[in-house]
């Protein structure tokens, strides 16, 4: 063909024009890589398991229909033919433990004599089928089916299957479970923050539906007010002073407490605020420790502490 309709491959190359990076694609004179040589082993190990897997089908569908019309005399025949391929299918379940396991010959043990079980099971009801249709010979031939396509199995299983010194058997087996090992602590862990996440979820939900506390309003700390029937304090005067410079008795000053305003009283918004800022900033606070935190009592900081829970509930 022409070489107009041929593509060439190519490669990318980068260089530096003037200080620009550029770019550009040239003909790729690399030698292609040489292919493989044909590998007559591959393919004849791929023909004999295509070879078994044809044979295992067969053997299945045979099976079935057999096993299905015996029992579809005591039986409705959907659920008869779906039970009567249980057999088959376990020891092609079997076969595929019995790979899997290939290189562990004392775990492949336990699906080999399984699969040969479940197989002999198969075999005899193919070959009673055929005695209750005096057809004795026709039964066997059936039976034979499966014993065959069990057989090949069995060879090709022979021809892949390595055996390990006890040594390395071990030491695989020991590499395999420690994988096992932290794959199940990894799936623990997540199993363990997915319900710490939910039990998270619930909680708001839970909080959400709770109405919220109503706003308890408190007198305001005022001093003492004098009483209409107090008497008026009497001047009081010093040994050594004059009559002239006489002075009463001062009244009580309120003492504020240190650090809070001097203009206003402190309202209760202003401790749910401030158990609200602690909670923002990751602080757990108990009933206790509000109340100390205030200076209030445990009741009256219970209730404080429920106000700001709420609200920062409403805030997330």
């Amino acid at each position: 063909m022409p070489s107009l309709f041929r593509r060439h491959p190519t490669r990318t190359v980068t260089e530096t024009v003037n200080g620009v990076p550029v770019d550009y694609d040239v003909p790729d004179t690399t030698p292609p890589a040489p292919r493989l040589p044909f590998n007559l082993d591959s393919a004849l190990r791929k023909a004999l398991f295509a070879a078994a897997i044809l044979m295992t089908i067969g053997a299945i569908v045979w099976g079935t229909v057999a096993i299905g019309s015996m029992l579809s005399l005591l039986a409705p025949a959907w659920a008869a033919y779906l039970v009567a391929g249980v057999f088959d299918a376990g020891w092609a379940a079997c076969l595929i433990a019995e790979w899997l396991l290939r290189y562990d010959s004392k775990r492949a043990e336990l699906p080999r004599k399984a699969g040969l079980a479940m197989l002999a099971v198969s075999v005899a009801a193919i070959i009673l089928h055929g005695h209750r249709d005096d057809a004795l010979l026709v039964g066997i031939v059936g039976a034979l089916v499966s014993v065959a396509a069990k057989g090949v199995w069995a060879i090709g299983m022979h021809t892949i299957r390595i055996k390990l010194d006890p040594k390395y058997e071990a030491y695989l087996r020991a590499l395999q479970q420690q994988a096992g090992t932290e794959m199940a602590l990894a799936l623990g862990e997540r199993d363990r923050l997915l319900s710490e996440e939910r039990t998270v979820g619930v909680r708001l939900a839970l909080e959400a539906r709770r109405p919220a506390a109503p706003p308890v309003v408190e007198p305001v700390n005022r001093p003492a007010e004098r009483p209409a029937d107090r008497p008026e304090p009497e001047p009081v005067q010093a040994a050594d002073q004059p009559v002239n410079q006489i002075e009463t008795t001062p009244d009580p000053v309120l003492i504020q407490a240190t650090g809070r305003a001097v203009d206003r009283p402190v309202r209760p918004e202003d401790q749910v605020d401030e158990l609200f800022r602690r909670l923002r900033n990751g602080d757990h606070i108990t009933k206790k420790g509000a109340a100390t935190i205030l200076g209030v009592p445990e009741s009256t900081a219970y209730r404080r502490l429920k106000d700001a829970e709420s609200k920062l509930h409403q805030y997330r």
